[in-house]
């Protein structure tokens, strides 16, 4: 009886490491911007933003602009990405 329990909790552990595995994968990929939004946000919705290098996990370069509701990939080139990414950083300078 004893030997049944402890098949049962690795059969358990091991179907749990399974899980937590892929699940921890998927959030890694989604974590990297694969694209540019087309979209211009206002700087007044950003409330943060986060810098992502090619050379390190993800494709390209990217500026994720954080919102309140959501995050966006946005080109670090693009003028109006730079105007924001200033903005915000003179409004945090500020605080």
């Amino acid at each position: 009886m004893c030997g049944v329990k402890n098949l049962l909790l690795m059969a358990l552990t091991t179907l749990l490491l399974i899980l937590f595995c892929s699940r921890s994968e998927a959030a890694s990929n989604f974590d990297c911007c694969l694209r540019y939004t087309e979209k211009i946000v206002p700087p007044r919705f950003i409330v943060g933003f986060t810098q992502q290098l090619a050379d390190e996990a993800c494709d390209i370069n990217a500026i994720i602009l954080h919102t309140r509701k959501y995050a966006i990939c946005a080109d670090p080139k693009a003028a109006w990405v730079k105007d924001a990414v200033r903005k915000l950083s003179q409004r945090i300078k500020k605080m």
